[in-house]
């Protein structure tokens, strides 16, 4: 059957249907189970294992007993040499808001979002404004200037996170890997979806755990983004004065509350009253900094693309360095690569070269509006530093850690789809049996029950083969975490429900890590010298003599650039406008034009009708050196390199030998196979070639 050869092909499938997590990519373990049907048929051999050599017994085990109702499940063993743990750390109670002039929780930016008196999050929980609920005694009214708004978040993900992290810091202090004390970045935290790392991340970063995020589409939620925001948006409107006092309180300048109320008072705009204050020198220092900044950057807007104007102000503003120092040793490296690829994202409209300020902002409010695939990421951060890495569990796969943390585990299920297309294709089918459209579930009808049925067996299944995927990655220690559901207990059907067989486990109280932010802090920028203003040519200022010679470089560049023949000069006064000089200063140029372009001889390099190709002005590198050419002509197979003098004297021969042997050399490589002729034309209308020889004024001249 194969040519007569009698050797048939070899293949060999591995596939673990209980891994089986990427559905919505179209990915489907009854492919696997087709694949071996089909092999099978074919006299291939079925090799089952159930042993792994990562996690520990203690883990193994929990899994096992967790996955007793699932049908594609067999019981695990293992060959690790640990003994594991599983710690299932109590159920986060829910948590009233805090009150206004509570310290601990305070989020304005939370409560600014929430935009209603009562907020449910994706988990259907509902919290409350505990003011617009009241007291015993009656409703609270609060002065707007006097308290803050009252924080409407949901806190329990955040105090889960600060669970999480003493538990943390327990294997830390505890556990060690190859004889070896844990290091945060032996530590891995799951998410089965990214809705609350913000408040997770806050519990993480109170307690002193440094973590790396893999925080999607949050590049323009990062407080460091949205003030750089707020600069390009008050450099669009000074008279912004929320933008401005965004900026002055941001690192950017370091404003403190006393040196701005100030510029709360008064008339005018902030800006109008910051530039009265440093007038006055009544401003501190640190806004009189501020003034000098952003009046610099306010005429660079109006010259520079976007990207080259964030690149002065990152500059000029020590932005690297200020950001570094104003931020958590925990989030420093994540901020400083936040500045970085928002640099990038304005390189992404027109390659950063003409968008404007305005249309780069609409840019930003479109990618904001977008979904979370589209809006830009975070920057990269180095993945040697030592922290915890918060992952999702779909990113996590083929991934490991000693110490694995599954969070939000009461609440593991993903949701139902309220709308998209129904498509049934069986494996053995060239094409799909039933394709549709549905919506809400009351509108869905019957006749499509059975299907919908079907396609939540297999949802069921996948978020079975997550809790697998999920509590396979730990080595030594799984901890499962969670907050109570809505009726305060725990969820039917969650992961955690599924981990209720193991003890709950309550860390030691661990101390948080008190870190110096400062201390050992060292960044070292690439600050360039300040170059001196360029030379003139000869290291000498102009003479009455070098402007007559620019004069008419220009006026002759000029009067050649049209291509026209005969050249009729303009009246004086006209070209007195081109040169912006004198009349009696444009005589001069004039008459000295004139005779050039009189002389039948230099006819040929002016007409176009005689030359190939001509050019004004044209610049030339040799060796490094930057050289420009008055005129480069191209008559049959030669080339003449024109340049204009005033005169020519004996002493200056040597010198304007050298400057047209340098011609010469970097257009023999421009120009290969072609004689190369050099030659000065001086006012008088004569031409001089080297060694100093005038050819005679006669048409035919070769």
């Amino acid at each position: 059957a194969y040519d007569g050869d009698g050797q048939a092909p070899s293949v060999f499938i591995v596939g673990d249907p209980k891994q089986s997590i990427y559905r919505f990519r179209r990915a489907e373990p009854r492919v696997f189970v087709a694949a071996r049907e089909l092999l099978r048929q074919g006299g291939a051999a079925e090799l089952r294992t159930s042993v792994t050599r990562r996690n520990g017994r203690a883990i193994v085990q929990a899994l096992n007993e967790a996955m007793r109702s699932n049908p594609w499940y067999d019981e695990q063993g293992t060959l690790a040499d640990l003994d594991g743990a599983v710690w299932r750390l109590p159920l986060v109670d829910a948590v009233p808001a805090a009150a206004p002039g509570d310290d601990g929780h305070a989020d304005s930016a939370g409560a600014q979002a929430a935009g209603s008196d009562s907020t449910r999050d994706n988990d259907g929980d509902v919290s409350s404004d505990v003011h617009s609920k009241g007291t015993e005694q009656g409703f609270a009214l609060r002065d707007p200037l006097q308290v803050p708004p009252v924080e409407k978040e949901d806190l329990r993900r955040q105090l889960e996170g600060e669970r999480v992290a003493h538990a943390l810091h327990h294997a830390r202090a505890r556990l060690r890997a190859n004889g070896v004390p844990l290091k945060w970045s032996d530590m891995m935290i799951l998410v089965r979806s990214r809705t609350h790392l913000l408040a997770y991340e806050r519990g993480l970063r109170a307690t002193g755990v440094p973590f790396v995020s893999s925080r999607t589409g949050g590049l323009l939620d990062t407080l460091e983004a949205s003030d750089l925001i707020a600069l390009l948006r008050w450099l669009t409107m000074p008279a912004d004065d929320l933008a401005l006092a965004h900026l002055l309180k941001s690192p950017i300048v370091g404003a403190s509350d006393d040196e701005l109320l100030p510029l709360a008072r008064g008339d005018g705009s902030w800006w109008q009253r910051l530039q009265q204050q440093v007038a006055v020198g009544d401003a501190p220092p640190s806004l009189q900094r501020a003034q000098s900044l952003l009046s610099g950057w306010m005429v660079a807007s109006h010259q520079l693309p976007v990207h080259d104007l964030l690149d002065r102000v990152v500059h000029e503003g020590d932005l690297v360095r200020r950001y570094a120092m104003a931020s958590p040793v925990q989030t420093r490296l994540q901020v400083l690569a936040n500045l970085d690829a928002l640099l990038a994202l304005s390189l992404e409209l027109d390659a950063g070269r003409y968008p404007s300020i305005a249309r780069f902002l609409e840019h930003v409010r479109r990618k904001q509006r977008g979904s979370e695939q589209e809006a830009p990421d975070e920057g990269d951060v180095d993945t040697t530093l030592d922290a915890v890495r918060i992952m999702t569990v779909h990113g996590a796969k083929g991934l490991e850690a000693e110490v694995v943390a599954v969070m939000g585990a009461n609440h593991s299920d993903g949701g139902k789809d309220k709308a998209g297309v129904l498509c049934e294709w069986p494996q053995d089918e060239l094409a799909p049996t039933h394709l549709s459209v549905f919506g809400k579930l009351s509108e869905r009808g019957v006749s499509r029950s059975e299907l919908f049925e079907q396609e939540e067996t297999f949802r069921t299944q996948e978020n079975w083969n997550l809790l697998y995927v999920a509590a396979t990655r730990a080595k030594q220690v799984l901890i499962i975490s969670g907050s109570a559901a809505a009726n305060g207990g725990v969820q039917s059907g969650s992961w955690y429900e599924r981990m209720l067989h193991v003890p709950e486990f309550v860390p030691d109280s661990a101390p948080v890590l008190v870190v110096d932010e400062d201390a050992g802090f060292d960044l070292t920028l690439f600050a360039p010298p300040s170059l001196p203003p360029p030379a003139s040519r000869h290291g000498a200022a102009d003479t009455e003599a070098t402007l007559e010679g620019k004069r008419l470089h220009a006026l002759m560049e000029r009067l050649t650039q049209a291509k026209l023949w005969p050249v009729t000069l303009p009246p004086v006064a006209v070209v007195a406008r081109w040169l912006a000089c004198s009349t009696d200063e444009a005589a001069i140029a004039c008459e000295q034009a004139a005779c050039i372009l009189a002389q039948p001889s230099l006819a040929r390099f002016f007409d176009p009708a005689v030359y190939t190709f001509a050019r004004n002005e044209m610049e030339l590198v040799y060796r490094g050196e930057l050289m420009r050419v008055d005129r480069l002509v191209i008559l049959d197979e030669q080339v003449w390199i024109l340049d204009y003098k005033r005169n020519l004297y004996e002493w200056q021969q040597a010198d304007y030998q050298q400057q047209l042997a340098g011609y010469r050399n970097a257009c023999a490589d421009l120009f290969p196979g072609m004689a190369i002729n050099t030659a000065l034309i001086t006012v008088d209308g004569r031409l001089w070639t080297e060694g100093g020889k005038t050819l005679p004024s006669q048409p035919d001249v070769a």
